[in-house]
């Protein structure tokens, strides 16, 4: 355990976390905030400026909750001083044990630390959750990050808020808060595996950052500025993506031509994670095959992880589970002139103006296209099985399998009002079908 020295209290820290809060939005005043504590240099110097904040009136009730991994030793004498820093400022405390599940250790005590985190501010009824996270945390996420051949999204790093997650130490380095420890007479625990630097994040911190300050001092506060700046970007660019999804769902091909490459990878990103909810990022490569595939002059389709896939067809691009070939549409029963929806589809049924023909065989069936089904086109010799003729015509099986057919009771096909076609025995008929997008 280290213990700061007891000096004149050091000021600037608490005007810069307050600044954080009131610039950044992380926090209104009656909020209430449950503060992540693990009793390491930051997370508590994050409570001693978070109880200046409450004392002034500039947010509401603070609380503290210890989360021990189970990981190393020294969990006890790390519970005990974050409860002692919690008694010198009056903040309600309370520790807890977490299992960590298998695979990447890392990421498994992440998902169970945030896990205990939000019970815990449900408990308390806290609308937000602060974690220690600084300056020095962001600049060396971005080089590790950068590392790693990132983008925007990546290359923003920490986001200063989350939903109910905040960094109010944001904006505060690593050295401030030591000094500001110090100042104050606080004690603090070093976790001793951040020494090892077979861990990249300790490599970066003890190796490479030291050295890019030596060629640029003001190295962290610059990497942390990039992070901010290329966020805004990322923002801007992600809301321009989200315009080109349409009300059904899907992307119209031809926008996503004429759109930058970096707004068509966002679009497709935004159909993955409505149709893949909960599942780990699409990788780079299937992204760019996606983008291919709308490059393309006709339908296709590529089979992607969570059992969906992407599909292009009628010129539309969609993210979701595979369809089934020749699965078919409800069937509506159509009994004279007017509105129809046929699922997702609204049909216009009418009879045109001008000399009629016979008198259509009500009642006529909306549908999708069934096997047996025959059409003899106007002005054609004789009639024809409707998927040999949409073969020879070369229909795409996509464009097929969607097609909205009107037909009698003997699988005779009327219309075909989406590709134009008429039968001999359609007569004065008129079909008109809109998709969800054309309402």
């Amino acid at each position: 355990m280290r213990h700061g020295k007891p000096k004149r209290p050091v000021r600037g820290l608490l005007s810069k976390v307050a600044g954080t809060v009131a610039r950044r939005r992380l926090m209104d005043a009656g909020d209430s905030v449950l503060v992540a504590l693990s009793a390491g240099p930051d997370s508590t110097a994050l409570v001693a400026a978070l109880c200046a904040l409450r004392d002034a009136g500039r947010i509401g009730a603070v609380s503290a909750l210890h989360v021990d991994h189970g990981l190393r030793e020294g969990g006890a004498l790390d519970a005990d001083c974050a409860r002692a820093t919690c008694g010198r400022y009056g903040v309600p405390f309370e520790s807890v044990r977490v299992a960590v599940g298998p695979g990447n250790v890392q990421a498994s005590a992440r998902r169970a630390r945030y896990q205990a985190l939000r019970a815990a501010a449900a408990r308390r009824g806290a609308a937000r959750i602060a974690t220690g996270h600084t300056r020095t945390d962001q600049a060396e996420t971005f080089v590790m990050r950068a590392l790693r051949g990132a983008g925007a999204r990546g290359l923003s790093a920490i986001p200063p808020r989350r939903g109910a997650i905040v960094r109010p130490l944001i904006d505060v380095g690593r050295d401030e808060i030591i000094a500001f420890l110090e100042a104050e007479g606080l004690a603090w625990r070093e976790d001793p595996t951040n020494a090892s630097t077979r861990f990249l994040r300790n490599a970066v911190r003890l190796e490479l950052m030291p050295a890019l300050r030596r060629l640029e001092p003001r190295a962290e506060a610059a990497l942390a500025r990039a992070a901010d700046l290329l966020r805004d970007d990322e923002r801007a660019l992600v809301r321009r993506a989200r315009e080109l999804v349409d009300a059904g769902g899907a992307i119209a091909v031809a926008a996503m031509r004429r759109v930058p490459r970096a707004v068509g990878r966002r679009a497709v990103r935004a159909l993955w994670r409505v149709a893949a909810s909960g599942a780990r990022a699409l990788p780079a490569a299937q992204v760019d095959a996606i983008l291919a595939l709308c490059r393309r002059k006709r339908p296709g389709r590529i089979s992607l992880p969570g059992r969906v896939e992407a599909r292009v067809a009628q010129g539309r691009l969609a993210i979701a589970p595979p369809t089934v070939e020749g699965a078919p549409r409800p069937v509506v029963a159509v009994r004279g002139p007017g509105r129809y929806l046929l699922g997702a589809l609204t049909v216009d049924v009418a009879l045109q103006d001008g000399p009629a023909a016979a008198s259509p065989p009500w009642p006529l069936f909306l549908r999708g296209r069934m096997p047996g089904d025959r059409i003899r086109p106007e002005r054609a010799r004789g009639g024809k099985k409707l998927k040999a003729w949409l073969i020879d015509r070369k229909v795409p099986r996509e464009r097929r399998d969607d097609l909205v057919v009107l037909a009698d009771g003997e699988g005779n096909v009327l219309l075909l009002p989406e590709l134009g076609i008429r039968s001999s025995a359609a007569g004065s008929l008129s079909v008109t079908v809109r998709r969800a997008q054309e309402r």
